[in-house]
């Protein structure tokens, strides 16, 4: 859906969120569980492993858990959840692999009614002999997006941590987003289940699918749009908890028009709207690859940065400010 690139996130810009503090309590690794309803397929490489986990937006019961061969596509086994949302698949493979989980039914969080998985979720692991821990959640799914959203880009463990890292950085999570058991309900939910609790308030207040989030990039004005939404969704769900998202964790890419070795930060205040919806505007953005020296209102590169990616610049109902040093947390756009 989204024309931006959420990089080689060491970047993007936009999903939507900005800083401050996450909530007191910090995610930790489970022990993953067995189901009993496990079916499994094998391949030719020699050594046996188990794939193990949970697959979560809201614990997701009876999908579909298929582990394909990240290099080749191939299906390596599959396997069902259980109704806590719990799967584990034996294959005979090590190496990187791709976890797809389909199809099944949770609680949404937001609405408290029984819901469908419309919208595929991966993760993708490096499987050694034994156990491996693979949780598939929408962020690892988001991660999973932005880390192969180029066409023939290879799909690598390597290159999906780096990704869930600046996701998990995005979302203020500690630990990885493969091995952290999200908790959605109960007096134990922790910080990865209400990021996910809040996802879902966000796509009910705002009629959003969750492929909307999931399946691509977005461009400047969705990020902005999509944090501040996004923050509104988190405290409304959770209006005793301070929170806003890291809008540092991602890069949007160049327009063609930089090439200097200048930066420029720009904080831009306000309001959007947009399909009916207002949301409040507050971040900054930091436009590097401009001349030295330029960073100001009449900068050429700038507004066409700005503009090249369906950015705010103009807006009438949103003030600029401009300054040579960045701030802190600043969405970053490199002009190339």
């Amino acid at each position: 859906m989204l024309s931006r690139k959420i990089s080689r996130i060491s970047t993007i810009s936009v999903v939507v969120l900005l800083a401050s503090c996450g909530s007191s309590d910090n995610p930790s690794t489970p022990t993953t569980t067995t189901p009993s309803t496990t079916t499994t397929t094998t391949t030719t490489t020699s050594a046996a492993s188990v794939v193990a986990g949970s697959v979560v937006k809201g614990n997701v019961a009876n999908a579909t858990v298929t582990i394909k061969n990240a290099a080749t596509g191939a299906t390596l086994g599959t396997g069902t959840t259980d109704a806590n949302g719990a799967y584990s698949v034996n294959i005979t493979f090590t190496g990187d692999v791709v976890v797809e989980a389909s199809g099944g039914t949770y609680t949404d969080e937001a609405t408290n009614q029984p819901a469908q998985l419309s919208t595929p979720l991966r993760a993708v692991i490096a499987v050694a002999p034994g156990n491996s821990t693979a949780m598939v959640t929408p962020l690892t799914t988001m991660a999973y997006a932005n880390a192969f959203s180029s066409a023939g880009t290879a799909i690598t463990a390597a290159a999906f941590n780096t990704q869930a890292a600046n996701v998990a950085k995005l979302f203020k999570l500690n630990g990885s987003l493969t091995s952290t058991m999200p908790t959605v309900t109960g007096a134990n939910i922790n910080d990865y289940g209400r990021a996910l609790a809040g996802l879902s308030k966000y796509l009910q207040a705002n009629s959003a699918t969750l492929a909307s989030v999931t399946a691509a990039a977005f461009n400047s004005d969705q990020w902005a749009k999509f944090v501040s939404a996004y923050n509104n969704a988190y405290v409304a769900m959770f209006p005793n908890i301070s929170f806003s998202l890291d809008g540092s964790a991602f890069n949007i890419s160049g327009t063609g028009i930089g090439g200097g070795t200048g930066s420029c930060g720009i904080a831009v205040q306000g309001s959007v709207s947009a399909n009916g919806l207002t949301v409040p505007v507050n971040f900054n953005y930091c436009i590097t690859g401009i001349a030295a020296g330029s960073c100001g209102a009449g900068n050429a590169s700038i507004s066409q940065a700005l503009a090249g990616q369906s950015g705010l610049a103009g807006g009438v109902n949103l003030t600029y400010q401009y300054s040579a040093t960045c701030a802190p947390g600043a969405i970053t756009i490199n002009l190339k």
